[in-house]
């Protein structure tokens, strides 16, 4: 079984993936979650910042870890990519736009959180998925208003069903299916 880590920018992923139903999605591809860990900004990716977050992992017994990014406005994933610092053990992977967007690639749970049977054909180009997200539960009326906090959607969308493995499913969700993919390939990598 492969130890693996995960660094994220914010609290919504950490909410997401330190959860015993993520654990369990992780140990049918024989990965063993040590642990995630929120660096609160983008900044802390680049330079000598990201170090400290990767021994802790590391100093956990991590073997692998997965460092997720949102590309937000950047202009490329592969240059947001290569702006981090590379290490062998080491799986960056880009969010398009930010991770909030998988939540409109999760159909089923998109809809039983709004209450709107619309369905986000592109959900990766939609620029502000909050807003997006907490429209489409107030055009449907299923609530009057929703902050437009990432923790409280976090756990709405949880709540509601929300899995990276359905929003991988959506045709145009690349960056979730990329994220499924290497963690398979992790997995395989450690047999």
């Amino acid at each position: 079984m492969v130890k693996l880590g995960i660094i994220c920018e914010g609290e919504t992923e950490v909410i997401h993936f330190d959860t015993p139903s993520f654990r369990q999605f992780l140990s049918q591809f024989d990965l063993e979650l040590i642990g995630v860990i929120e660096t609160g900004s983008k900044t802390q990716y680049f330079g000598d910042r990201l170090p400290k977050y990767r021994d802790i992992l590391l100093g956990r017994g991590a073997e692998r870890i997965i460092t997720l990014i949102d590309l937000d406005c950047d202009v490329c994933i592969t240059l947001t990519k290569e702006a981090i610092p590379q290490f062998n053990d080491q799986t960056v992977v880009v969010a398009v736009k930010e991770f909030e967007n998988w939540y409109l690639a999760d159909s089923k749970a998109l809809m039983s959180f709004t209450g709107s049977s619309v369905e986000i054909l592109t959900p990766e180009e939609d620029t502000d998925a909050i807003t997006t997200i907490v429209n489409l539960g107030i055009t449907s009326k299923r609530f009057k208003r929703f902050p437009k906090s990432k923790p409280r959607l976090a756990k709405a969308m949880l709540n509601n069903g929300f899995t990276v493995e359905n929003a991988a499913n959506h045709p145009n969700c690349p960056s979730a299916q990329y994220f499924l993919t290497k963690l398979k390939t992790l997995a395989s990598a450690g047999r």
